[in-house]
């Protein structure tokens, strides 16, 4: 079974797969890379490693609008790997991502 979590359903040979399924490694070969969570690991001379792909990088939430709530901050944050409290306000996360430069501020 492959080690590797789908972020998406796809279908292979008219079988489903999907975010919580094990995928057996024949069919996993099959599924391409934007599919998955995290990208393939691969033996290097050091052992496994994983390779970061291009669009894999969170994307911060809008300030304003659809998709600017406390969840979306909150969530972007945490895969920035910032420890977020549960108390924090929605400005107080874009504060701590500001802070972090993983945003720039707004003047």
């Amino acid at each position: 079974m492959s080690g590797r979590r789908l972020k998406t359903f796809v279908h292979v040979d008219g079988v489903a797969y999907g975010p919580g399924d094990q995928v057996p490694d024949k069919v996993a070969k099959r599924i391409g890379d934007h599919a998955w969570e995290t990208a393939p690991a691969y033996e290097g001379e050091h052992g496994p490693q994983t390779v970061q792909v291009p669009g894999d990088e969170p994307v911060a939430p809008p300030r304003s609008g659809r998709g600017s709530g406390i969840e979306a901050w909150r969530e972007f944050a945490e895969k920035n790997g910032l420890e977020v409290p549960a108390e924090a306000s929605r400005d107080d996360i874009i504060a701590a991502c500001e802070a972090a430069e993983l945003v720039e501020r707004e003047e």
